[in-house]
């Protein structure tokens, strides 16, 4: 099937090429989601499988991990897909053979998996997975809303209990910050909230805002997004930016928040003109946007920037970048700045746990967990012995960031890694596959990964366990990732079963006279 549907792209020109190849990259996408459901079944499969479910870095998470590394995502991302290809295999085959044709989208596969999940009954699932798999092909042009309708119609008729409700987006309520790597020093955020919280935060943000003297020069919605930081911040007041000192909304902020920046020392007194505050004054010889062409439209016409082009822009570990001249104008006034010395050929240190200064330039050089795909934060990582202490020595050859997670399954999970000087990491995976990770700093803090003293092995007896006195155990969970999603859908279950009750008294209630 899948080479008919790419000798029928290749022979197929204009649109009709592109609807083609639309059904190749579908089928592709339902052979790699297969190729996955392939891996955990084989992981299941192995011995002591019952066994390593109770572990905190369970079955789902080894093979999560290497799904992530495969396709350098990350560990959430990687268990999502996981998570729909089990559904296909497991629950919705029909719907599955439907996907490998190439007839449906993998966001329209997402969301049957997600909108029957909560179906229990065998034979319902069975019936709606018919159901669907049949009439799918013909919504590839709805919308998210009228699709999730047509598969909650069909859910509703077999097992009206596990209908998704609308209380789903009470729910689903979230606060979402994502940081664009466009180099401009903001970032943006997406929240759904409970409306009583929502009007209690726009009060209050109105509050901050107009709190301030009538010299301030930000606009009301520049204030309104400085108090949202504020209150990131742990203040309850918004400070004035009038740079009166006898104003009484002036004053100092001060932050119980921790933000680590990376920058060179240069950007911290980069005097290159900023102007962050108040309105863009429009040019008076501009030519009205009704009078030009597309061209012209489209075309930016800002003028160069000027000041010194080659200062680099600062990191926020875990966020994006910051422009040199917001660090200084911003930041570097009030924070504390800590220097960070490369090791050079410092020999290794005569302990477990690095010194601060040498856990510092760990941070700062890897700046992420540095396990394939995976981008938490350096800050809240730990720093693992590639080569296990006491036979592996304390020094910045051997030493990198790995969130918890990785740091498990590095020791449990069968993965091995080796590392440079440089900071470079190769990682080989249980099934053999190689990937080559880099220091985070690589491009914009080249510095940082200058090579350092390279590592000498030490002989020992037992690098688990000599002269700790201690063996290693992997946590374990008091209750299974089976059980919890039983627990999560029998739950949802009891929150619909009194409105589907109703729904039915409603439905057999006499008619008046």
């Amino acid at each position: 099937m899948f080479d008919h549907l790419v000798d029928t792209a290749l022979r197929s020109r204009a649109c009709s090429a592109v609807g083609a190849w639309a059904r190749v990259e579908n089928a592709a996408c339902a052979r790699r989601l297969a190729a996955m459901a392939d891996e955990l079944e084989q992981m299941l499969a192995a011995d002591g499988s019952d066994e390593r479910d109770q572990w905190c870095l369970d079955n789902w998470d080894a093979v999560a991990a290497s799904v992530a590394a495969a396709q350098n995502i990350s560990l959430g991302v990687a268990s999502h897909q996981l998570l729909v290809a089990d559904a296909l295999r497991q629950r919705l085959p029909r719907v599955a053979e439907v996907f490998s044709a190439g007839a449906i989208s993998y966001r329209m596969v997402a969301a049957v998996v997600s909108r029957t999940r909560l179906i229990r009954d065998a034979e319902a699932l069975g019936k709606v997975d018919t159901e669907i798999a049949a009439h799918i092909a013909g919504w590839g042009s709805l919308s998210v809303d009228k699709t999730q309708t047509e598969i909650d119609y069909w859910v509703d008729r077999y097992d009206p209990a596990a209908v998704r409700r609308s209380e789903d987006r009470v729910r689903g309520r979230h606060v979402d910050v994502r940081r664009p790597e466009d180099g401009s020093g903001t970032a943006d955020i997406e929240a759904q909230l409970l409306a009583t919280d929502a009007e209690a935060l726009d009060q209050r943000l109105e509050a901050m805002a107009a709190a301030v003297c009538k010299d301030d020069p930000r606009t009301v919605d520049q204030r309104r997004a400085d108090a949202l930081g504020a209150l990131g911040h742990g203040a309850d007041t918004l400070v004035c930016a009038c740079g009166n000192p006898d104003c009484e909304a002036a004053g100092k902020q001060t932050s119980a928040v921790v933000v680590h920046v990376i920058a060179h020392e240069d950007s911290l007194t980069d005097d290159t003109a900023a102007q962050f505050d108040g309105k863009e004054e429009p040019d008076p010889n501009a030519t009205p946007w009704t009078e030009m062409t597309l061209r012209e439209a489209l075309t930016d016409r800002r003028p160069p920037p000027t000041g010194p082009a080659a200062t680099a822009p600062a990191v926020i570990l875990g966020g994006g970048m910051l422009p040199a001249a917001l660090l200084a104008a911003k930041i570097a006034g009030t924070a504390k700045v800590v220097p960070i010395r490369h090791p050079g050929d410092a020999p290794p240190q005569p302990r477990y746990i690095p010194t601060a200064v040498l856990a510092m330039f760990i941070r700062c050089r890897d700046m992420t967990c540095r396990f394939p795909g995976c981008d938490e934060p350096a800050q809240v990582c730990d720093i693992d012995h590639t080569i296990a202490y006491p036979a592996g020595p304390t020094q910045a050859a051997n030493l990198k960031c790995l969130c918890r997670k990785h740091h498990l399954l590095k020791t449990f999970g069968g993965w091995h890694d080796r590392q440079w000087p440089d900071g470079t990491v190769v990682w080989t995976s249980p099934q053999g596959q190689t990937y080559t990770n880099y220091p985070g700093s690589r491009t914009l803090f080249p510095t940082l990964c200058k090579p350092t003293a390279p590592v000498t092995p030490r002989d020992v007896v037992d690098t688990d366990t000599a002269g700790t006195g201690r063996t290693l155990a992997m946590p374990r969970r008091t209750v299974t990732r089976t059980q919890n999603r039983t627990q999560a859908i029998n739950n949802e279950r009891a929150r619909n079963q009194p409105l589907v009750d109703a729904e039915a008294a409603e439905r057999n209630r006499p008619p008046p006279f």
